[in-house]
């Protein structure tokens, strides 16, 4: 028994989601249904930093790295859920297996981090993939959302086969497909040849398709606006959390010893990511858009922490998604909360018609800006010092200006909340729901925690 203590929190949540399978078949209540996952997301994360170590012969591992992720992906779900539950474009009938696939797709995100072979990597990044292309059209009589769902299903699958020929190419290469084997044997190999390089690059171009990264980025400004407002916020952190999880341990842990390999394709895929999503942003009126492109310019930043290759870069990688998770799922939640809120104009005088939000947002654009005193600030600073530390200067530096560039579109926003007469507004004043309402001041707490005491991260 003891060499599946490391899967103690996957082993847990797949017995809760065949729990709740069984539940819901029997009463399908909207309220109770998602009050039952955010228990089960909570109870999964009791048992997180219990044990650590491997199983299946190493090909699964559970480490601070893993573990600081998976609860990434539990505070995804939760809030996930907990923003969900008096949404209408998810109808009540559906809000079962809608709870489902978001249990399965979180299952598969913890699944991918703490796997050290490719092949179960594969599995658990189809895994993820299915729940999301079925998420994605959970809009049933939205052609907008089927719409999302088709694209991302057909370019998705385009991705699963190059990481597939990626695959059989690095098999076919060393015999193995264990990360610590491939690193052994790249170690005493003094020839690169051309079959190295395409294998690494298929399987680097999938997972970058995975992350929204440029130029694999085609999908997801459509994919983001199309799909329910829940599903974008859902989408928007725990996968791209995963896939840039899963790059950063296939390096770090199998091709490390061979920076030639990987550096160049890192650097150009973190410098075009950044430039593409910044640059795209500054035209969007379209908040869901907008914050799609700013999706795709924070994988550029987090690929700075990547291309570090250290230590160093793969904790900052790890603090910048736990901060990223709060500030996006606060900025969604407050889309969902405006009647207007996918709209730029939408936000016109929103200071004065609902202060406390307007504020909420404000902490949000603010720290996704990377302006202090908020963790967005804290986590770009160690991000651009990893990278400059493993002696990436010049794209560190890249980097600070198009974050500098970034500053224009999320202040936009502030500027229309506060600057703009209440005259212009489109709507009246507007409740907010209690679960909103929640959700954005508990986000906005820890984004402004986590700039204030950055140290409480590295304590957990």
């Amino acid at each position: 028994m003891e060499k599946f203590y490391a899967m103690v929190p996957e082993i847990t949540l797949t017995f809760f989601f065949i729990l709740y399978f069984f539940e819901g078949l029997l009463l399908k209540n909207r309220k109770l249904n998602g009050i039952t996952v955010i228990i089960i997301s909570i109870l999964t994360a009791l048992t997180l930093f219990s044990f650590q170590g491997k199983a299946f012969n190493g090909m699964f591992v559970a480490d601070n790295f893993s573990q600081s992720l998976k609860l990434v992906f539990l505070i995804n779900l939760t809030f996930s859920i907990l923003i969900s539950l008096k949404y209408e474009k998810i109808k009540d009938e559906l809000f079962y297996e809608y709870s489902l696939l978001m249990i399965l797709s979180t299952l598969a995100m913890m699944l991918i981090v703490s796997s050290k072979d490719l092949i179960p990597l594969f599995l658990a990044v189809e895994l993820m993939s299915l729940c999301l292309y079925l998420l994605a059209g959970f809009g049933i009589k939205d052609l907008f959302s089927n719409e999302a769902s088709m694209k991302y299903y057909i370019l998705g699958s385009f991705a699963s086969a190059i990481f597939l020929f990626g695959i059989a190419g690095f098999y076919g290469l060393f015999g193995t497909t264990d990360f610590h084997g491939i690193s052994q044997i790249l170690k005493n190999q003094k020839d690169i040849t051309i079959y190295h390089f395409m294998g690494t690059f298929a399987i680097l171009s999938a997972l970058s398709f995975k992350a929204a990264c440029a130029p694999f980025h085609q999908w997801s400004p459509d994919v983001y606006e199309g799909a329910p407002t829940t599903v974008t916020a859902f989408m928007s952190v725990g996968p791209k959390a995963a896939a840039l999880a899963a790059i950063g341990r296939f390096i770090f842990e199998a091709l490390i010893s061979k920076p030639e390999l990987w550096l160049l394709p890192i650097s150009t895929i973190a410098l075009l990511t950044m430039a593409l999503g910044n640059i795209l942003a500054l035209r969007q009126n379209n908040i869901k858009r907008l914050l799609a492109y700013s999706s795709i310019a924070h994988a550029g930043y987090v690929m700075l922490a990547v291309l570090a290759g250290s230590p160093e870069g793969m904790s900052s990688l790890v603090f910048y998604m736990i901060v990223y998770a709060f500030m996006n799922l606060g900025a969604f939640s407050v889309i969902l909360a405006n009647p207007q809120g996918e709209k730029i104009e939408g936000y016109n005088g929103l200071y004065s018609v609902n202060p406390i939000i307007a504020l909420c947002m404000l902490c949000f654009m603010f720290s996704l800006a990377g302006i202090p005193p908020f963790g967005g600030f804290i986590a770009k600073f160690l991000v651009f010092k990893s990278a400059i530390q493993a002696g990436h200067l010049l794209i560190a530096v890249f980097g600070i200006l198009f974050s500098i560039l970034s500053a224009y579109y999320y202040l936009r926003i502030v500027m229309k909340m506060f600057f703009v007469s209440k005259e212009y507004m489109e709507t009246e004043a507007f409740g907010v729901p209690s679960n909103l309402k929640l959700v954005i001041l508990l986000n906005a707490g820890f984004v402004i925690l986590f700039g204030l005491i950055p140290d409480f991260i590295f304590a957990m």
